[in-house]
């Protein structure tokens, strides 16, 4: 078994990722796009990696948390200029969520999805949910 990296893990939340929203971006939503975007998604890695191997042996076994971040666009009215796009949110959220378990065979596989933000706005004109999952690795 080859070594397993972040990136390795990051690449494949954002291929997974893309297959829901055209629109992905790795660990951070960036600061200025070149047109405004209604609907992208983050994908990130942004606690430790906690290792679980026992003993000595070659084999090695680790785990972490991984995070996708779905961002909605607000709709624009004159009576709401914040208003949650609640079914756009639904039909990302949705669509993730059926991509569980995402498996890499003989390498690590990504499950136990869940929703710990369902829908908060990030104040800067989106709602976001933030979804959690486990990575595995598999030896």
């Amino acid at each position: 078994m080859t070594m397993i990296t972040p990136e390795d893990i990051l690449e494949t939340m954002d291929k997974e990722s893309q297959t829901v929203c055209e629109k992905t971006f790795l660990q951070e939503r960036p600061n200025a796009t070149d047109e405004k975007l209604t609907e992208f998604i983050v994908v990130s890695l942004p606690y430790s990696t906690v290792n679980k191997t026992l003993g000595e042996a070659d084999d090695w076994w680790f785990d972490m948390t991984v995070v996708f971040e779905i961002y909605v666009a607000d709709r624009k009215t004159r009576s709401n200029p914040k208003e949650f796009n609640q079914p756009a949110m639904k039909r990302l959220r949705t669509a993730l969520m059926e991509k569980f378990p995402i498996i890499v065979p003989n390498q690590f596989k990504i499950d136990f999805p869940r929703t710990v933000i369902p829908a908060s706005s990030d104040g800067h004109g989106y709602h976001y949910t933030r979804i959690q999952a486990k990575m595995t690795t598999m030896v």
